[in-house]
């Protein structure tokens, strides 16, 4: 725990790789204090059909789904959040000046009384 999941348009324009910005991901949840360095998981997901608005316009957004176990307090939750907000918004560069680029993070928070993990090892 945690798993993040990013969805970035395919017309969105990074400064780095994806594999880059999900390092940076890991780093500032790992900072955060709240997840050990293995438990982190993350991915992210290119979008090839998607809409925004109504418009017959080109548009681009990023949205990041991070799922945590219940119980951590809101405080920690809009902090987790925007650290992952900023991390995405660092990445993106819009196209020109009329440009911009929606940046959205949810944090969500799964039962942890249902909340099934196994590791499974070599070993057996």
């Amino acid at each position: 725990m945690p798993h993040l999941t990013i969805e970035i348009t395919e017309n969105t324009r990074l400064a780095c790789s994806q594999e880059e910005l999900l390092d940076e991901a890991n780093a500032a949840l790992l900072a955060s204090g709240q997840f050990g360095e293995a438990d982190i998981k993350s991915r992210c997901i290119t979008l090839t059909s998607f809409r925004q608005g109504t418009e017959a316009r080109e548009r681009a957004f990023v949205h990041a789904r991070l799922s945590i176990l219940d119980g951590r307090e809101l405080a920690v939750r809009q902090a987790l959040g925007k650290a992952i907000c900023e991390v995405i918004a660092e990445a993106v560069r819009p196209g020109g000046a009329e440009d911009n680029v929606q940046v959205s993070v949810e944090v969500v928070e799964m039962e942890r009384a249902s909340y099934a993990k196994q590791i499974v090892s070599g070993q057996r």
